[in-house]
């Protein structure tokens, strides 16, 4: 995978987490522990593919 790709598509997965992470409290949405469960793994995902991506990297 492109180094620019892997940055933007874990911007992307760390953007979706957040808001499947904070929907359940303004939706109040059912199944409120599997959404948090899957925005958890989301956004760690995401920060996987930035902190693998060359631009990503703080050092």
């Amino acid at each position: 995978m492109d180094d620019a790709t892997q940055l933007w598509g874990g911007v992307g997965l760390i953007v979706v987490g957040a808001l499947v992470l904070f929907a359940p409290l303004v939706l109040e949405f059912t199944y409120t522990t599997l959404l948090l469960s899957a925005a958890v793994l989301v956004l760690a995902a995401g920060s996987v593919l930035i902190g693998l991506s060359r631009r990503g990297r703080a050092v």
